[in-house]
């Protein structure tokens, strides 16, 4: 996980040259030898600071209160908060060999908190809570703010504070899972896992009978968190399509593309986040859960239902014809140990 530089690459080259006693004899790791052989990559990420070990006590204690309090993946939720940018567009371009870089705009930084919850199966995904600077946006002139498809809270940061995280517990996420529960006809009781920040109020003043939250420990949050398995980055991902997708129109209309983000507002990410989190389906909710809690019959059945209806699809392709369901269960298995 250090940092490897040039320099380093470098000695170590000419380190292995004597012990091998093979190559050029005058070879000098030179700066052009360098640029021919490395590869740079960014550190990014946050897997070499978890904690392998803890993680694994959370899992087994984990799938002892799930056993213990009898709960189903439906009474099982997790929420998390995500930073998006939205006017923010890619920083990559194709170039032709002949040039060394491409010309850009200075890029904006412009972002808003959203806070997306969803249960163990992606049956029930709560609507987005999106925080914003002011009150009252001059974009929300014609609109009710109870009339938007999100959630709309607002922050002198633009930022998740304990307040209105309480405030979303007892006002957004009891009486949506109450009434979820109610039409499930199933008793009221689930859990709310989520990951131990400042900004979330202490476990004691979020319950509600046999509603309550769970904290992850620290340091495993990038190994289990459901939220953080691909979920926030395909809502980010759909968003920044709808986006390009507005700029490529204004473009093919002879308008400029910073001209066109300008007029971007809050009021259209609002209703472009909205669609993105409406687009993801159930089964990528569901498989986000796959690190943290144990195989359940009705996960596996619901996979098998789905492979069922793409085995006719798969045998049409060249190659696949004789593709069976003892296939399929040997690639779901090693999948599983995956």
């Amino acid at each position: 996980g250090h940092p490897i530089t040039g320099p380093i690459l470098q000695e170590k080259a000419l380190s292995f040259q004597k012990e091998f006693n093979e190559g050029e004899p005058d070879f000098m790791a030179s700066g052009d030898w360098l640029d021919c052989w490395k590869k740079k990559l960014s550190i990014c990420g946050e897997k070499l600071s978890a904690n392998q070990e803890g993680f694994l006590k959370f899992k087994a204690n984990f799938h002892c209160l799930i056993e213990n309090e009898g709960l189903s993946c439906e009474q099982i939720y997790n929420c998390d908060e995500t930073g998006l940018n939205y006017k923010m567009l890619p920083s990559k371009t194709l170039a032709s060999w002949a040039e060394a870089s491409a010309p850009g705009y200075k890029r904006s930084k412009e972002r808003v908190p959203i806070l997306a919850c969803t249960n163990a199966t992606g049956n029930h995904k709560l609507r987005l809570t999106f925080i914003g600077k002011a009150k009252n946006p001059r974009a929300f002139k014609n609109i009710s703010p109870s009339a938007l498809p999100v959630s709309y809270k607002n922050q002198r940061n633009a930022w998740m504070d304990s307040a209105i995280f309480r405030g979303w517990f007892f006002n957004e996420f009891l009486p949506s899972v109450e009434h979820f529960l109610n039409l499930l006809n199933l008793p009221r009781k689930a859990i709310l896992v989520i990951n131990n920040v400042p900004s979330h109020p202490h476990e004691d003043e979020l319950i509600s009978g046999d509603i309550r939250v769970i904290f992850l420990p620290p340091n495993i949050t990038s190994l289990c968190q459901p939220m953080d398995q691909s979920v926030l980055e395909a809502l980010k991902k759909k968003y920044c399509c709808k986006l390009l997708t507005i700029v490529i129109e204004a473009i093919d209309d002879g308008n400029g593309m910073i001209d066109k983000l300008r007029t971007v507002n809050i009021k259209d990410v609002i209703y472009w986040i909205a669609q993105s989190w409406e687009e993801i389906v159930p089964q990528t909710l569901a498989r986000s859960w796959r690190k943290l809690l144990p195989k359940d019959e009705n996960t596996q059945e619901m996979v098998q239902e789905n492979w069922d209806n793409l085995l006719p699809l798969l045998q049409q392709i060249p190659g696949c014809e004789k593709v069976n369901d003892d296939d399929i269960q040997e690639w779901m298995e090693k999948d599983e140990q995956q």
